[in-house]
């Protein structure tokens, strides 16, 4: 694909992906007023907002222990900033395209192939998706409260999808190289395996599920006790900006109610960045824990706009220090 069609293909879905956030931003400004929005943030407390920026620097950390468990020739301060310009591509860029952002800058860090970091990146995705409903089940066991009116159906969904997650997580390496002989026998058949881009690709993936199928058992329990940490970490942001916003929630109820937003933010649809999915899945989710549907609304594009605000001086001081040093291997190599 010529650059003139990605550019064009970027275009596109960032089109799309703008009229989305529009759309759910018109479906939540029927609950709430835009004077609402802006008497929370006037009567914003300071301490606790600034406590959440803490705890978000606390996720950073998380999420490069992450990354350098599955890429660890990468110097630990290039990670960090690789981490904060994916951290901030995601929040920008329309349908979850900033993940891109990873294995490139990786792999122009010549510490990882592409399609090794992607592999990587998928088993990261799954890990968090079960890390979240785990915490979540064992949340709504602990809490007094019900969800959904019954509190024993939220545990048996999350309780099966956890399972789930588990067993997807430990059978992926399995799982991949099946795909890659079912991929090898497919072109074989068609009478593709031959042609120049058909081989290309199966050598490429291949290549690329071999190295990623030599992670160990020790490092994936590290990653699952790495990914715990990243998300009480999160969940403790989220409970420090609501406390800045004065929302009467507890911790309990700030797990229970960010876990619909999470969930949504997960998914490959949506608009630019997370904007209009994250409001959404929040306000249904604090709704469900008893927030009135104004406040849900509210607090959701409070909770947007600070973690956006928190993430946006790292990930341009990453952008500066990969261009920085981009540059520098350049001058050395010439």
């Amino acid at each position: 694909m010529t650059q003139q069609r990605r550019g064009r293909a970027l275009a596109w879905k960032a089109a799309l992906g703008l009229v989305i956030t529009l759309a759910l931003f018109r479906f939540l400004f029927e609950f709430v007023d835009l004077e609402d929005l802006r008497a929370l943030l006037r009567n914003l407390r300071w301490g606790p907002w600034l406590l959440g920026g803490v705890l978000w620097m606390g996720v950073y950390a998380a999420r490069t222990a992450r990354f350098l468990l599955l890429a660890p020739r990468t110097p630990p301060g290039t990670m960090f900033w690789i981490s904060s310009v994916h951290t901030l591509l995601l929040r920008l860029l329309p349908f979850r395209t900033g993940e891109l952002s990873y294995g490139i800058l990786v792999r122009r860090a010549g510490t990882a192939g592409l399609g090794e970091s992607l592999l990587g990146l998928l088993l990261l995705r799954i890990m968090d998706a079960t890390t979240v409903v785990v915490v979540f089940c064992v949340t709504l066991l602990a809490w007094g409260g019900a969800y959904l009116g019954d509190r024993s159906l939220g545990v048996a969904v999350a309780a099966g999808a956890g399972a789930v997650g588990v067993f997807v997580v430990l059978a992926l390496p399995r799982l991949l190289r099946s795909v890659v002989v079912g991929a090898r026998r497919a072109a074989t058949w068609l009478g593709l395996s031959e042609t120049r881009v058909a081989a290309l690709a199966l050598r490429r993936g291949g290549g690329a599920v071999d190295a990623f199928t030599g992670i160990d058992r020790r490092t994936l329990a590290l990653l699952g006790l790495v990914s715990l940490v990243q998300w009480m970490l999160t969940f403790g942001t989220f409970y420090a900006i609501l406390s800045a916003f004065s929302t009467p929630v507890g911790p309990a109820q700030t797990i229970l109610g960010a876990t619909a937003s999470v969930v949504t933010g997960f998914l490959p649809v949506g608009g630019i960045g997370t904007f209009g999915t994250l409001e959404a899945g929040w306000a249904l989710g604090f709704v469900l824990v008893g927030l009135d549907e104004a406040t849900a609304v509210a607090t959701g594009f409070g909770v947007s706009l600070s973690t956006l605000g928190y993430s946006v001086l790292p990930g341009l001081l990453g952008w500066w220090a990969l261009g920085r040093g981009g540059r520098r291997q350049g001058e050395a190599q010439g």
